[in-house]
């Protein structure tokens, strides 16, 4: 029995915690990692409730930090916290961060792009530890916001329609923190006329995929 609880394990494992191989980290495909994504120059940052940027002072540093492992940050992730590391060179991002002169560091910004929390280094070290309590923070003022939003828009929702229509939104709109909050958001604006719905999912495009022109089917004419 231990044996094929083992066998098991091993033939899991590694299915379920495999990493991009464009990602940074350890090179360890087995380990469950942080989803960190180099930040191209110049590039289009998406639009989520929140960004998490880890701005190392070297590119070796994105390649042993615990920021990799961290299962606090992970499970930040899954609630669709933004993760995008900062290269040294990019000084215009560094700039608009406040981080110029300051590295390594760790920001996080609004969905506007604000900067909500920052975490300096001690010693030249960022520490995964006070990132992890920043990002735990930054969710629990989040949750609570939410809640404050939800009491409210209930409380208003028969006196204030588009007061409570304009806090119901804002729920809706940062679902992804908190879906089962969401899905109650979308109840309350159908209850007061709005209805609102995810975006249909689109199908990546498959370079492989080839189009072959329809064969016209023979008749009894035909073969005459």
């Amino acid at each position: 029995m231990r044996r094929l609880a083992l066998l098991f394990l091993v033939v899991t494992v590694p299915l379920l915690a495999q990493r991009s191989p464009y990602a940074p980290g350890t090179g360890n495909p087995t380990e469950h990692l942080v989803p960190w994504r180099f930040l191209e120059k110049d590039a289009e940052i998406p639009r989520t409730p929140v960004t998490l940027y880890w701005l190392p002072s070297s590119l070796e540093e994105t390649k042993k930090s615990p920021m990799l492992t961290s299962h606090q940050l992970f499970d930040d992730s899954v609630r669709c916290v933004n993760m995008l590391i900062v290269l040294p060179t990019d000084t215009a991002t560094i700039d608009r961060l406040g981080a110029s002169g300051k590295l390594p560091m760790a920001v996080i910004t609004d969905a506007d792009g604000k900067v909500t929390r920052s975490v300096a280094n001690v010693h030249g070290v960022l520490r995964a530890l006070e990132v992890d309590g920043a990002m735990r923070a930054e969710l629990a003022a989040r949750d609570d916001a939410m809640y404050r939003d939800m009491t409210e828009a209930r409380r208003v929702a028969a006196t204030d329609k588009n007061a409570a229509i304009a806090l119901y939104r804002k729920i809706w709109d940062a679902r992804c923190l908190f879906p089962v909050a969401g899905t109650d958001a979308q109840r309350g604006l159908k209850s007061l006329g709005v209805t609102v719905s995810e975006p249909p999912s689109v199908q990546p495009y498959d370079p492989n995929l080839k189009v072959t022109k329809p064969t016209k089917k023979k008749t009894m004419n035909d073969e005459r």
